[in-house]
């Protein structure tokens, strides 16, 4: 046996070993008859997310690490009451360091700065950056660190992507803080992705997500003004926040993505970084693009840093292809982006991506705007996005995809990945 397979079947093992208990329930004809214009289309979507819709929200889309890291330091530099900050990859770097000594610095001038960082994903985070962070005062937590009395708890992870500024101010999305995200993707080295700034009443609902995981782990509610302002509307958009965990049983992220593309009646595009529907989704892709939608996915090429969610995902291109979607991979380098616009007027963002681990393992958020401008918008990068990929279609298929043998490893992984 190759090492190659040897490490494969370690993997398998271990995920195994870690499996989620965690529902896997989806009602797979959520939305099926609400149109995404209808008027019951806003109540009935909120069911779902378990969260009500704010008005007054004004979102700035912020493309690359050239564009959010600059934006996000500033905001932590103007903080004046309190920071909460929560992040998947914590990696030692330049543009670490920034956030580290940024943080630290608001941390000595007197201000609460509340930080939590996963222990998988920020393992690289340097003892120096740690150090720096507790020293100055910074109340630092690592997110489920391993604790052999509590295994399986090991597998959830908090892939959230949060920093609120003095309770109003809001950054979200996909990107973690590594190499990899700085620059303007420039290169193989420099990743594609995308932040959101937030201001208005939506803010309170992130810093929701945040506390509840900050409860989780130190047994402090967060309260009063000083996390949760009152907030006045700052502009047009109809927004609200849903979070998620396997302690949610409903699963509203994978709810709000089905239901949404279950209401598609005209137009679904979707880019997605890890992007490994399961049976349900599948059906209700392939079932829009029937039904006359235009369904257009953008996935990451062979450049992706998660090889086996790549592999993963091919065991659904067939017949998601021969249902009439178009498919396209983003070739100049990593695409880590999380965008789902529907029919012009539903635009999802976020942490969240189109995968099981995302769906029932992991805590997760999500930014939902119901707002045709909104979504013009995203659909404009995404069309920019589109001009820098290949086309996957059933000529080319057999040349793009991996050994059979990675694809049935894969599938027996999917769930985890």
């Amino acid at each position: 046996m190759t090492s190659f397979h040897q490490g494969i079947l370690q993997t398998l093992a271990v995920l195994l070993l870690l499996s989620s208990c965690a529902s896997r329930q989806l009602n797979p004809n959520i939305g099926a008859l609400t149109a995404t214009y209808s008027a019951s289309f806003p109540t009935e979507f909120a069911q779902a997310a378990q969260a009500q819709w704010t008005t007054g929200n004004e979102i700035t889309t912020l493309i690359n690490g050239d564009a959010y890291y600059p934006a996000m330091l500033q905001a932590i530099e103007d903080a004046r009451t309190s920071i909460t900050f929560e992040t998947f990859a914590y990696v030692d770097g330049p543009v670490t360091r920034k956030f580290t000594q940024a943080l630290a610095k608001k941390a000595q001038e007197g201000i609460p700065v509340l930080m939590i960082v996963d222990d998988v994903g920020s393992r690289h985070a340097g003892k120096h950056n740690e150090a720096l962070l507790r020293n100055a005062g910074v109340h630092y937590h690592t997110y489920h660190p391993l604790n052999p009395f509590r295994p399986f708890r090991y597998n959830n992870r908090t892939h959230r992507k949060i920093l609120v500024t003095d309770g109003w101010q809001a950054f979200t999305g996909g990107a973690g803080f590594a190499l990899a995200w700085e620059g303007n993707a420039h290169s193989p080295d420099h990743w594609r992705d995308t932040q959101y700034e937030i201001t208005g009443p939506a803010v309170a609902q992130l810093q929701h997500a945040f506390a509840e995981n900050w409860e989780e782990l130190t047994g402090q509610a967060l309260t009063g003004p000083t996390y949760f302002p009152t907030l006045s509307p700052t502009g047009p958009h109809l927004t609200q926040f849903v979070y998620d965990s396997p302690r949610t049983p409903s699963n509203p992220i994978a709810h709000t993505f089905l239901h949404g593309i279950n209401s598609a009646r005209e137009s679904l595009f979707l880019e997605q970084s890890y992007f490994v529907p399961n049976k349900t989704f599948r059906k209700a892709i392939a079932a829009a693009a029937q039904r006359g939608v235009k369904v257009e996915i953008l996935i990451p090429s062979d450049k992706i840093d998660s090889p086996f969610c790549r592999y993963a995902s091919q065991n659904s291109w067939k017949g998601l292809l021969q249902a009439g979607i178009k498919l396209y991979q983003y070739t100049p380098t990593m695409m880590h982006g999380k965008l789902m616009i529907v029919d012009g007027r539903l635009s999802i963002v976020g942490s969240g991506n189109m995968d099981g681990r995302s769906f029932f393992i992991n805590d997760e958020v999500n930014l939902h705007v119901l707002s045709p401008s909104f979504a013009q918008e995203q659909h404009a990068m995404f069309q920019q996005d589109l001009k820098q990929t290949e086309e996957i279609t059933l000529t080319n298929l057999s040349e793009t995809l991996a050994p059979l043998p990675h694809r049935i490893l894969a599938r027996l992984i999917a769930p985890q990945l």
